[in-house]
């Protein structure tokens, strides 16, 4: 009976400290894309013109990073190449204003196709996504270790946004 008493008196304890802890302030505000690691690389780069990429989720391991186009991943020219093809679990966007041209188009196809598995876009305002399992593409593919092409759009060009 002692050893029941100490357990339920340990469970309300916990329960109750786990919802007395406070939510880190993205999560507050209803951002299901929080992350401690996206965030302190946003803030690192912000306003740099970049799009980046990430091997892990909440932006660690870093694949590359752009502020251009690039139409292959997985050849050897521009900023992500060869196994930086369909690796990216995490993507930031510290994007500048530039004529409009401040959403990321990523593609699951190379050659910015989006007949042939579809693209998701990532908006200036929503800075990253820390887990792109999360997301899917116009075609319906998954986000995550998928992506094969980025290049900068204006938001009018997406159909479906990450988040």
């Amino acid at each position: 009976m002692r050893k029941a008493r100490h357990l339920l008196a340990t469970l309300v304890t916990t329960a109750a400290l786990g919802l007395a802890l406070p939510l880190p302030s993205a999560q507050a505000a209803g951002n299901a894309a929080a992350g401690p690691g996206c965030d302190a690389e946003y803030f690192k780069y912000k306003g740099d013109g970049k799009v980046r990429a990430y091997h892990e989720t909440d932006c660690r391991i870093l694949l590359g990073a752009d502020a251009g186009d690039d139409p292959n991943w997985g050849d050897g020219a521009g900023m992500f190449q060869g196994g930086d093809n369909d690796s990216a679990f995490s993507v930031l966007n510290t994007g500048t204003y530039s004529g409009g041209y401040d959403v990321v188009a990523f593609y699951v196809s190379p050659d910015y196709d989006w007949q042939r598995g579809g693209y998701s876009c990532l908006k200036r305002s929503e800075i990253y996504v820390d887990d792109l399992a999360r997301n899917d593409s116009t075609g319906g593919y998954p986000m995550w270790y998928n992506i094969s092409s980025h290049r900068w759009v204006t938001a009018s060009a997406c159909a479906k946004f990450m988040s």
